[in-house]
C-alpha cells in the first residue's frame, strides 16, 4: 500500500515538473534583411551599406532568428568575358601593327573597339578603350585614311583629355597630330551632362572618375563621346557611351532593367512609398530564400543626422509592421545602441512590435520628401567629395590631377643639446 502511494506521488511530481518545464524549442524562424534604400542624394551610399551590416549583426547577436542571405549575382561578371576578349584582341592587333600588317591590325582593332563598346557599362579602366581607339587611329593614318583616323583620335581624346597617349611618345609625327587634335578639342565650348536614375541616389562615374550620386549635373564636359557608369541601389550596373554636343546640355536616365523582387522593392522604397506592389515584392524576396520574415526600409536625412524607416513583414500572416524609427549621426557612430534597442523591441514583442500598417503609405513625412530631389553639381574630371564614393568598390575613384608638392629644401642640421 505504502509502495503504491510513493509511486503515485512520484508520478504527480513528474507531471508537476513537466508543467513547469519550458516548452521544447523548435527551429528558429528565418529572417532576411534587404539592402536599405536612400531617400535623398546627399546620403552616401556607404551609409546604407554600413547601417544594414550593423543591424544584421544585432539580429545575429540576439539569436532569435536564423538569418538567411539574399542571393546576389555579381553584376560585374556579365562584362568580364567580353572585356577580356576585347583586351586580347587589342594585344593581338598591336602585335600585327608592330609587324607592319596594317590591314589585319585595322580589322582586329575595329573588332576590339566594338567589343569594348558592347561591354561599355562594365568598363572601369577607361584607358583600355582610349588606347584601342588611339592605336586604331594611328593605323588608319598609316594607311592614308586620315578622316577615319581623326575621328577615332578625337574619340580617344574626348574620353581622356589630359591623358598622355603612350603611342605618341614613340612617334614624333603622331605626337604632333595628337597635340593639334587636343588643342582643337579644348577650343570647343564645354557641355553639361545631367544623369538621373530610377531609383535615385545611384553612384555615378564619367570617363572613369566618380561624379557623386544621381541626380547630378556634370559641368565642363568636353564635346564628344563619353563613358558613363552607374550602380543602382539593387546593385545593377547600367551605363554606356553617350554623345554630348559642344555648348549643349544632354540628359540621361539610368533605369533598372533587373526585374527581380528585390529590385522592385528598392525602386518603390527609393520613391518614398510603400504600396501593394512593394509588399508583393517583399513577399517574393522572402520566398526566394524560404524566409518567414523580411526586414526592409530606407534612410532619410534629418539635418546632419539620419533616420532609418524600417519595416517587418511576415510572409505567413501577411502582417506588415512599421518598426520604431531610429535616429543617429551621419557617421553612424551612435547607431549601434539604436539598432540594439530596435532588435530588442522585435525580440520582446514579436509581431506586436511597432505599429500595423496597411498600404499604401509613405516612409518619411519630412517636408523635403514632398518634392523632387535636388540635383547635385559636379565638375568633369573632379571627384566631388570622398563621402559620395567611399565604400562603393564598383566605382573607380580616380582623383583629380594632384598638385606638385613643394620641395622641402635642405634639412637643418640637428643641434646637440648641452647637459
Amino acid at each position: 500500500m505504502i509502495r503504491h502511494l510513493f509511486a503515485a506521488l512520484a508520478l504527480l511530481s513528474v507531471a508537476a515538473h513537466a508543467e513547469d518545464a519550458p516548452p521544447a524549442e523548435g527551429p528558429k524562424p528565418k529572417l532576411a534583411l534587404v539592402p536599405f534604400a536612400t531617400l535623398s542624394a546627399d546620403i552616401p551610399s556607404r551609409s546604407a551599406v554600413k547601417a544594414l551590416a550593423m543591424l544584421t549583426q544585432e539580429f545575429r547577436s540576439a539569436d532569435t532568428h536564423t538569418l538567411v542571405e539574399l542571393r546576389h549575382a555579381n553584376p560585374q561578371e556579365a562584362f568580364a568575358d567580353p572585356l577580356a576578349k576585347a583586351l586580347r584582341m587589342y594585344d593581338e592587333a598591336k602585335e600585327l601593327r608592330n609587324r607592319k600588317k596594317f590591314r589585319l591590325a585595322d580589322e582586329g582593332l575595329s573588332k576590339a573597339v566594338a567589343e569594348y563598346r558592347a561591354a561599355a557599362p562594365g568598363i572601369t579602366d577607361v584607358s583600355e578603350l582610349v588606347d584601342a581607339l588611339a592605336l586604331l587611329a594611328a593605323v588608319q593614318f598609316n594607311t592614308g585614311r586620315d578622316e577615319e583616323g581623326a575621328k577615332n583620335l578625337g574619340a580617344a581624346l574626348a574620353l581622356a583629355p589630359e591623358r598622355e597617349l603612350p603611342l605618341a611618345a614613340t612617334s614624333p609625327l603622331f605626337a604632333r597630330v595628337v597635340a593639334d587634335a587636343r588643342k582643337a578639342l579644348k577650343a570647343q565650348a564645354k557641355a553639361q551632362l545631367v544623369i538621373e536614375s530610377v531609383p535615385s541616389n545611384a553612384p555615378v562615374a564619367l570617363d572613369g572618375v566618380s561624379a557623386g550620386a544621381t541626380p547630378v549635373a556634370i559641368a565642363d564636359v568636353p564635346p564628344g563621346q563619353h563613358l558613363w557608369h552607374a550602380v543602382l541601389p539593387n546593385g545593377e550596373i547600367v551605363g554606356g557611351l553617350v554623345d554630348v554636343a559642344a555648348g549643349k546640355q544632354t540628359k540621361l536616365q539610368a533605369t533598372a532593367e533587373n526585374k527581380t523582387p528585390e529590385a522592385k522593392l528598392l525602386s518603390s522604397l527609393a520613391q518614398n512609398r510603400i504600396d501593394d506592389a512593394a509588399i508583393a515584392a517583399a513577399k517574393d524576396t522572402a520566398k526566394a530564400v524560404d524566409a518567414e520574415f523580411v526586414v526592409f526600409g530606407a534612410l532619410s536625412r534629418d539635418g546632419k543626422d539620419l533616420r532609418l524607416h524600417a519595416f517587418l513583414y511576415s510572409t505567413t500572416s501577411s502582417e506588415l509592421r512599421r518598426l520604431p524609427e531610429t535616429k543617429f549621426d551621419g557617421e553612424l557612430l551612435a547607431a549601434g545602441m539604436e539598432f540594439y534597442n530596435l532588435v530588442g523591441e522585435v525580440k520582446s514583442k514579436g509581431l506586436q512590435v511597432g505599429e500595423a500598417l496597411k498600404p499604401p503609405g509613405i516612409l518619411s513625412s519630412a517636408p523635403s520628401m514632398g518634392g523632387p530631389l535636388k540635383v547635385a553639381e559636379a565638375k568633369y574630371g573632379v571627384v566631388p567629395g570622398k563621402d559620395d564614393v567611399e565604400g562603393d568598390p564598383s566605382l573607380p575613384a580616380t582623383p583629380a590631377k594632384a598638385e606638385p608638392k613643394k620641395p622641402l629644401g635642405p634639412r637643418a642640421p640637428l643641434k646637440k643639446k648641452t647637459p
